[in-house]
């Protein structure tokens, strides 16, 4: 196989770890790193050695994107927040007749992105949107989930803001912060009666985790209901949550309010959470009396939940991840990386705008993320991923 020449667009500590990963596979030729800040892209691409090189670039600026992007056999997409810059950069990718990933988390441009899928097609690219953490390892989960039914009704896709991902540093504001504010506040996308829908986030769900036992958790805005409904179309039900203490939900409840009524910017928003988050507020408060954190059982960092039927009967299934790469950027420009090494391989065949749980296989996935997840503690393989019924 020859090796291929990938442009990685975005400079942040996302890329930087997309970067890093890809450019230690042989199947990566040579890696233009791109970038607003030209410094920035200089860093990441220096940190990468010989194989790249840096460029500036303005992804606001279709025609010098998609220049830019003519030069490469695929690209990968880390500019963010992925409601402003998703579908334009996806737009000029198709433009370009270039492969595409990336790792967006956001639903509306999901939705957005997937209508895409037939002039994608149509310029015969592959364009695998939303492959980090969540989306991404929670797809894969989802996948998994889904196969041990017959059939699957409902799908759930969640994440755990109680537990350590393995940060070193608390809150600090950002795009990752802004996108949170996003998703918890208007409305969100949901599937419902195989159709996706309008819903309010934040709202109390009664979730019953097999072996585990009962939780409330709270919905919230995310891609992976909105791909779930494009990659399942027989999919009656799906919704994404979020698992945090009752207690929090007065603070990002407030929030969202203050955000639907025009009194503060998702910005605002955000850096009003980070500025609580220092100052000994609703988290610090929390984390001081830890044994009061958990509202019910504790329930992973990750995980699906499938409902369906299985040999003729009800059935229902979770699938949880029990380690991960150290840190949210290891968690998501990881999975990035890796599904960029299963493309240049020859493992997706499929054209247009798809998801991750429909362009690999999980046991794939899940083998090659394996050696990089060592939060909390490296584990075998085999027992990388807990099937819980």
């Amino acid at each position: 196989m020859t090796p291929k020449r990938i442009l990685l667009l975005g400079a942040g500590a996302m890329g930087n770890i997309a970067a890093q990963t890809a450019v230690s596979f042989p199947e990566v030729g040579n890696l233009i790193i791109a970038d607003l800040s030209l410094t920035a892209a200089e860093k990441v691409a220096s940190a990468c050695g010989g194989k790249a090189r840096a460029a500036r670039v303005d992804v606001t600026d279709r025609g010098g994107m998609v220049a830019l992007m003519r030069r490469a056999d695929l690209v990968m997409n880390c500019v963010g927040p992925f409601f402003r810059f998703g579908v334009p950069v996806l737009e000029a990718a198709i433009e370009a007749g270039i492969d595409y990933l990336d790792i967006c988390d956001d639903p509306e441009p999901t939705k957005a992105m997937h209508e895409l899928h037939g002039r994608a097609k149509a310029a015969d690219i592959t364009a695998i949107i939303g492959l980090g953490a969540s989306p991404g390892i929670t797809s894969m989960l989802a996948a998994r989930a889904r196969a041990e039914l017959d059939e699957t009704q409902e799908l759930i896709a969640a994440w755990n803001i109680e537990e350590d991902a393995g940060d070193d540093d608390k809150v600090a504001y950002g795009a990752a912060v802004v996108h949170w504010m996003q998703q918890c506040s208007g409305s969100i996308l949901e599937c419902e009666n195989s159709r996706l829908v309008e819903k309010k986030p934040l709202q109390e769900v009664a979730l019953d985790y097999p072996g585990r036992g009962q939780r409330t958790v709270y919905t919230v805005g995310h891609p992976e209901p909105v791909s779930f409904h494009y990659s399942y179309p027989d999919l009656q039900r799906s919704y994404c949550v979020m698992v945090m203490p009752g207690r929090w939900i007065t603070e990002f409840k407030e929030l969202a309010a203050q955000i639907d009524r025009g009194g503060m910017t998702l910005e605002e928003a955000g850096k009003k959470l980070v500025e609580d988050a220092g100052v000994s507020s609703f988290i610090d408060q929390i984390m001081e009396d830890f044994s009061r954190l958990f509202e019910g059982p504790r329930l992973p960092l990750f995980f699906a939940l499938a409902q369906g039927r299985k040999d003729g009967k009800p059935a229902r299934v979770a699938t949880s991840i029990r380690a991960i790469p150290p840190g949210m950027a290891n968690a998501t420009g990881i999975p990035l990386a890796l599904g960029t090494r299963l493309f240049l391989q020859g493992k997706v065949a499929a054209k247009g705008v798809i998801a991750p749980e429909i362009a690999f296989r999980p046991g794939e996935f899940f083998d090659l993320l394996e050696p990089y997840c060592t939060f909390p503690e490296p584990l075998a393989p085999a027992d990388l991923v807990e099937v819980a019924r």
